[in-house]
């Protein structure tokens, strides 16, 4: 399993920082005029074949992988790993009707092959080789697609929203490289293994890991309109991952990222390896914490948890090209120009920041997938909701792209997220906002609130085969009582649905705070960030956790029997 790792870790790609450092010179621009040349050679060709390939890209990324991960005081896997990756998009018909267009009659696939590619030295003629392969081999794909597609649409009922499948992006030339990054590892290492003995002896402890991983090299991208880019990819992640089991079969977990791309950004060894302790220290408390019940109640969302929520619950329901799918549940189709959360919210995605109050965005780039420069989308103003994210599949009313076409390597590119930014109109101190909170509890009459401090991700349905409903798995949970009192506890989960979850939010905090983590859905996983700031809710709904069916282990880690047992 480790060794795929790296594959998907360079299919999801990583963060550039927002500088620039000169125009790429000769050597540097070499990969783009050879993709160009060989990109139109075959492209002149395509084009006159029935049906046409009217559309033609490709997407190269080079470069190296490289990390580190520690388990009880031991190295798990350690590698570098070179990459040299082809992504060929080849559209097929015409932008009206084209071989992307999701089929009524059966599932729609959304992946795409992906080459390995020779490393391209000398005159480039093994790299041209598997260049002209893959070009062949994706154009018979996109035609044999396209007959489905023109078969289906004989067959099918007419589609709500028929708008074309594509529209052209805009020509761009763009090059940008930047200097290697620099991290000690020797250091990182060491504080690696000393991290990762803490957990020693913890049998409430299933599972660690501590790890660093660093991706560095460069994307390029050539189609047949005349976009020629290059943008860095630099990525460095310095994380860890506590994993527990209940005796009833709850799973439990805790853990952290941090998202760099210095060696200063990181946290100190001791700020590293209180992070730890202390999540150590909450796993155990979970472990021993009473199991919730279900009910509605008030709550705080912390500012990470909230973060989280929108992302979740409101941002992929806003991704354009979900309008324009019959089997989507349009909750946010024909809102356009009316309230859809609480007034006093403002939710923009804005990809061209790179960092928030010093913290490096992992969904910051500077042009999509599509080869189209990113921008900020004012998605919800005042509550009321005014855009969609768009990629270069048009919908009803919102004929262009802006900038938010993306994917992971293997994957045809859709509307996605990149830094999502949800911005109150008014906030108070968080002190203040927990006053709120107990003042809630006591005006409803209830026995508790909540406070939901961490937020793992969840699901949300989105298909109108079933209900328009959110359930999130927070990682951290406490019940508030009434005079202020606190108790963790464990087997929560959040459940909702969108129009109502969001009108509930009261007042927000201004303790605004960042999420930097992969997003998946059908064109794979990209890096995304959220920011937001604690909010106060009206009433949330809890639900209990699923749980396994299996038994924690029977025996106790080799590290816990050297330790003589439980800590």
């Amino acid at each position: 399993m480790k060794h795929v790792f790296w594959a998907i870790f360079w299919l999801v790609g990583g963060l550039a920082p927002a500088y620039a450092d000169g125009l790429c010179d000769a050597a540097q621009q070499r990969p783009l005029q050879l993709l160009a040349q060989e990109l139109n050679r075959n492209f002149k060709i395509l084009k006159k074949q029935k049906p046409p390939i009217y559309y033609l890209a490709y997407t190269y990324v080079e470069g190296t992988g490289s990390g580190v991960e520690m388990a009880e005081g031991g190295i798990a896997w350690k590698l570098t790993q070179p990459q040299h990756l082809l992504k060929v998009t080849a559209r097929a018909g015409s932008p009206q009707m084209d071989n992307t267009r999701v089929l009524k009659s059966n599932q729609d696939d959304w992946s795409v092959p992906v080459e390995e590619m020779p490393a391209l030295d000398g005159e480039g003629k093994a790299f041209r080789t598997a260049l002209w392969r893959a070009t062949q081999s994706a154009a018979e794909q996109a035609q044999a697609d396209y007959s489905r597609v023109l078969a289906d649409s004989l067959i099918s009922s007419k589609r709500a929203d028929n708008s074309d499948d594509f529209v052209f992006p805009p020509k761009s030339v763009y090059c940008r490289t930047q200097a290697p990054l620099s991290f000690d590892k020797e250091r990182l290492e060491k504080l690696l293994k000393k991290a990762s003995e803490l957990v020693q002896g913890k049998d409430f402890i299933l599972d660690s890991s501590f790890s660093f991983t660093l991706q560095e090299g460069s994307r390029y991208f050539v189609d047949s309109v005349g976009t020629r880019l290059r943008t860095p990819v630099a990525y460095a992640r310095l994380s860890f991952q506590l994993q527990g089991q209940t005796e009833d079969g709850l799973y439990l977990t805790r853990g952290e990222n941090y998202d760099v791309l210095q060696e200063s950004e990181l946290p100190t060894d001791e700020e590293f390896l209180a992070a730890v302790q202390n999540s150590i220290n909450q796993l155990q408390t979970l472990s021993q914490a009473p199991e919730a019940d279900p009910m509605t109640a008030p709550a705080i969302l912390k500012n990470r948890a909230m973060a989280v929520f929108v992302h979740e619950v409101l941002g992929h329901r806003v991704e354009g090209h979900r309008q324009k799918d019959d089997s989507f549940g349009k909750t946010f189709t024909d809102k356009v120009g009316k309230p859809v959360v609480a007034p006093i919210l403002t939710i923009v995605d804005d990809p061209t920041l790179a960092y928030f109050n010093g913290v490096p965005l992992r969904g910051f780039y500077e042009y999509d997938d599509e080869g189209v420069q990113s921008r900020p989308v004012v998605l919800v103003k005042d509550g009321v909701l005014e855009n969609f994210l768009m990629s270069s599949s048009p919908i009803h009313g919102f004929p262009a792209s802006n900038g938010h076409g993306r994917s992971q390597m293997a994957y045809r590119a859709v509307a996605r997220m990149g830094n999502t930014r949800v911005i109150a109109s008014e906030t108070v101190p968080y002190e203040k906002l927990e006053e709120m909170l107990l003042a809630e509890i006591k005006r409803q009459g209830k026995p508790y609130g909540f406070i939901i401090e961490d937020l793992s991700g969840g699901f949300t349905q989105t298909s109108t085969y079933g209900p328009q409903a959110f359930k999130l798995e927070p990682t951290l949970v406490y019940r508030i009582y009434p005079d202020g009192r606190k108790e963790a506890v464990r087997g929560a989960d959040m459940v909702g649905t969108p129009l109502v979850s969001f009108n509930k939010v009261l007042a927000a905090a201004d303790d605004y705070a960042v999420f930097n983590g992969s997003c998946g859905a059908e064109s794979g996983w990209v890096p995304v960030s959220a920011i937001a700031p604690s909010v106060l809710l009206e009433a949330l709904e809890i639900e209990k956790t699923g749980k396994s069916s299996s038994k924690p282990p029977l025996l106790p880690p080799p590290s816990a029997a050297k330790k003589g047992g439980k800590k």
